[in-house]
This record gives structure tokens, C-alpha cells and sequence, in this order.
């Protein structure tokens, strides 16, 4: 499906991007509930799954000022490491932290909780508001164990296909659960500034989980939340920037693809 000519609307924390038709209502505040079947919320004494160091590991929290998302980690070397987020997540006044939890370093289930949240500035390097994705770089850091691994390929998966959302639900825990792709949507979420794909599905997510990762069953990154829609009359469903839109962003900028590279072959060393 394709729409054109969107505008974008924003006021404080909230944003929608009202189509030509009235009943096509995207809100990347994401206020509402969903009502999928399967949700997981991560814990302390949750015991670790297969696949969650692809998925759940890699997920962060974000703020910048008041406003808060999520993020997840797609490159971690010695010295800087990149996390994959929602563009209007960043785009208020104010320095942007990403905090880290135990899960993160594989600690969950120790007893010292002291220094967690760790809290670390980041800062912006690359930005597309045509797409709302924008990566974030932290420095100073050693190389964290668990990153997302991005599906190969620019394809979307297929109508149908199971994925797990994952993000903080109005930045209290961090949730996942099941949903299917629903259709590929052509969207010019600015104005002129060009037509991009974006995945629906068929379950809305809540505020906080914007530039949250959208995952296929195999652990491998597929999309990015960036709101929701309303594309049928009484009917939300969940918006995801496309995998394509998230690796132009990487190969726009040669010292990002080479950092997601470096990254990539650390993860894949034997010695891990």
C-alpha cells in the first residue's frame, strides 16, 4: 500500500503524521495497548531463552530530557559503540543517555544491583527523518558482549512472517511479544521527502517502545518502531521502519559501515 504527501505534526512529547486520508493515523507516541497473544517481561530471575542474546541483550533504554524510547546495540568495539533508535526518540532539547542494565552484560541474576541502571552519554551520527531512524554513538566504554544481529539482505520478510517487538512499555519494563508482519506499507512520512518502506503489524505497540528492534524468530534484526497507524477505521496496528531503511542509513557513512563491520567480525571470532 502506498501514501504520499503525509504531514508531520508535533507537539511536545507527542507526534502523529496525518495522511491524505483521515482515517490513516500514525502516532509514534504509541499510547495505546496492544492485545497480542504473547508478551514477556524481562526480569531479574527470568532465566535466559535461546536467541535472547540476539535480541533482548541488545535492547537498551534512552533519554533525552523528558522523552525517553528504546534503542538497540547493532556495533560494540573498544571505544565506541553504535545503537539503532527512533529518530523523534532524540529529537527534543537536552543531552541523550542510554542506559544499561544487568541483562545487558549478562548479570541479571547476580545479587549487586549497585551501579544499575548505568547511565552513559551518547551522542547523534546519523539521522534520516524521512525514515525516523537515527544511530547513536557511546564512547569511552569497553566492547559490550551482545549486539543485534541485522538480517542480511535489504528484503523485508514476507506477509505473515512471526517477529517479536521488544522495547520498554511507558518505560517501566522491558517487554517482548509475538506478532506477524502484515504488509509492506509505502509511506512519505514529510512531505516531499520521498517515498520509504515500512513494515506493519498486526498488533499496536505502547509509548516507550519507539526505536525498539523488530526481530525475525532466527534472533536476526528486521525493523525499527516508529508508531503506530491506523490505516483501517478502528483498527491500530504497529509501524516499523524496513531493514532497507536502516541499512542506508549505515552505508551512508563510510566511518558507521566500517564500525558495523569491525563489530560483526569481533562477534563471529572464535574466541567469543
Amino acid at each position: 500500500m502506498r501514501w504520499s504527501g503525509a504531514k508531520v505534526r508535533r507537539h511536545g512529547r507527542s507526534a502523529a503524521f496525518l495522511g491524505l486520508a483521515a482515517w490513516l493515523v500514525i502516532d509514534p507516541t504509541l499510547s495505546g495497548t496492544g492485545d497480542s497473544p504473547t508478551r514477556r517481561a524481562i526480569a531479574a530471575t527470568d532465566a535466559p531463552r535461546p536467541g535472547d542474546d540476539a535480541t533482548y541483550r541488545p535492547t537498551v533504554m534512552i533519554r533525552k530530557g523528558k522523552a525517553l524510547g528504546t534503542g538497540t546495540m547493532i556495533a560494540s568495539v573498544e571505544d565506541e559503540t553504535l545503537v539503532l533508535t527512533a529518530s523523534h526518540v532524540v529529537e527534543g532539547s537536552g543531552l541523550i543517555h542510554v542506559e544499561l542494565f544487568r541483562y545487558n552484560l549478562g548479570l541479571e541474576r547476580t545479587r549487586d544491583a549497585t551501579g544499575f541502571p548505568r547511565k552513559l552519554a551518547a551522542t547523534i551520527v546519523a539521522r534520516d527523518a524521512d525514515t525516523d531512524l537515527a544511530i547513536l554513538k557511546i564512547r569511552g566504554q569497553l566492547a559490550f558482549p551482545h549486539i543485534a544481529r541485522l538480517a542480511p539482505g535489504d528484503a523485508p520478510p514476507p506477509d505473515g512472517t512471526e517477529v517479536t517487538t521488544i522495547g520498554f512499555d511507558k518505560g517501566e519494563r522491558l517487554i517482548g511479544f509475538s506478532t506477524r508482519i502484515r504488509a509492506v506499507e509505502q509511506l512519505d512520512m514529510d512531505r516531499g521527502g520521498g517515498v520509504r518502506s515500512f513494515l506493519s503489524t498486526e498488533h499496536p505497540p505502547e509509548i516507550g517502545r519507539s526505536g525498539g528492534g523488530l526481530f525475525r524468530v532466527d534472533g536476526a534484526l528486521v525493523g525499527v518502531c516508529v508508531g503506530r497507524a491506523e490505516i483501517v477505521k478502528g483498527r491500530k496496528i504497529g509501524l516499523f521502519a524496513s531493514l532497507g531503511n536502516v541499512k542506508a542509513l549505515i552505508r551512508a557513512d563510510e566511518d558507521i559501515t566500517a564500525s558495523v563491520a569491525r563489530s560483526n567480525a569481533r562477534s563471529r571470532s572464535p574466541a567469543r
